[in-house]
């Protein structure tokens, strides 16, 4: 799959301001290896709602393949998460 362009909404902005350096590092990796579709992705639902998991953190994102954009819509710990806000 050929690179997408990740855009962060307001959560996950305010979400990579907050954290220590180390667990920075380790959330913009996996952005990075997002943008190629690499790691442990699920599709939630069918409307184009996917998780990408990290140990200890999950990202809930949306992907448009007609413009190839991927959309991360929240970024959490584990326990913090919120699935069923994105299965309806």
């Amino acid at each position: 799959m050929k690179r997408s362009e990740v855009i962060l909404k307001k959560q996950p902005i305010k979400y990579l301001s907050k954290v220590d350096s180390i667990t920075y590092k380790k959330l913009r990796k996996a952005l990075d290896d997002l943008e190629v579709w690499k790691g442990d992705i699920i599709k939630l639902r069918s409307g184009g709602v996917y998780r990408l998991k990290i140990p200890q953190y999950r990202f809930i994102f949306t992907y448009d393949s007609g413009i190839n954009v991927i959309s991360v819509e929240e970024i959490n710990t584990r326990t913090n998460i919120n699935y069923r806000r994105y299965m309806q």
